[in-house]
């Protein structure tokens, strides 16, 4: 059992990153929401540190490197940590690592909706809600849209049928025709299975000039293997026509079915 001699402040400089912390990948993903956060509310909770054998004064990061992170940011000096007895072998830092990963709990997506409609409807804002409590200004106004929802997506979102972004996605799309709500409930069970860049496909379709907005049933994803030069091909020629990947292959094998079908000579 891991043992907490102390917890004090120390200087930032005089911490390195363990390499024993499992988060390796993407590290400083959405850093500047965190970085906002402490600015507002201070370091809620210390990092977990360990002294270096070799280095006298000086500590490894056991747990919390986004938190050290972010302190540079700010420009900090010092940051709270918790510090270990002694140096704890490979296993028993990685299995650190993991517990405080595992055990944090995200809030639901309800319970943060019900929460910055709360702050929203208070303050009058989303600017005024992210800026007074730190939070990201993208997040908010995704969660105060909540609201303008029609209620058979709010029962989707409710149920866990649909996320909230792709909820919102469709509220949009569906403001541009008339939809009943067996069609929307259809659409929503066919994009709920795409992917983010497949879903902006299908919504952007309906808006690009001369294309008739998708119906629900008339479109279907399918998987296509293609060599590396092939793909290679098809990702600079969508980059050429600002289009992504998956939008482009549609448009290929389209204009290609278009042209057998008139049985214009084309190449297998």
């Amino acid at each position: 059992m891991v043992s907490f001699s102390r917890v004090e402040k120390i200087s930032l400089d005089r911490l390195v990153i363990g390499d024993r912390q499992v988060r390796t990948r993407e590290v400083e993903e959405d850093i500047d929401e965190l970085v906002a956060n402490i600015r507002v509310h201070g370091q809620l909770e210390p990092i977990i540190v360990a002294p270096l054998n070799d280095h006298d004064g000086h500590y490894e990061i056991l747990a919390g490197q986004r938190r050290w992170l972010a302190m540079r940011r700010l420009g900090a000096s010092e940051i709270t940590a918790a510090v270990i007895d002694e140096r704890p072998d490979r296993d028993v830092a990685s299995a650190l690592s993991i517990s405080e990963n595992l055990i944090r709990r995200d809030l639901s997506v309800l319970d943060l909706i019900d929460a910055c409609t709360s702050l929203y409807n208070r303050y009058g804002s989303i600017k005024a809600v992210a800026e007074r409590f730190g939070l990201p200004y993208g997040r908010v106004r995704r969660y105060v849209k909540f609201d303008r929802l029609r209620p058979e997506l709010k029962e989707l979102v409710r149920d866990g049928a649909i996320d909230l972004r792709t909820a919102i996605k469709l509220e949009d799309h569906c403001q541009r025709g008339e939809v009943d709500e067996r069609q929307l409930r259809q659409l929503a069970a066919e994009v709920a299975g795409m992917s983010m860049a497949q879903q902006s496909d299908f919504f952007s379709a309906g808006e690009q000039a001369g294309r008739a907005p998708h119906k629900p049933g008339s479109v279907k994803q399918i998987i296509v293997t293609l060599t590396i030069p092939d793909l290679e091909a098809l990702r600079a020629w969508a980059r050429t026509r600002n289009l992504t990947q998956d939008r482009a292959g549609a448009r290929i094998i389209a204009s290609f079915l278009r042209d057998a079908a008139r049985g214009a000579p084309r190449s297998p």
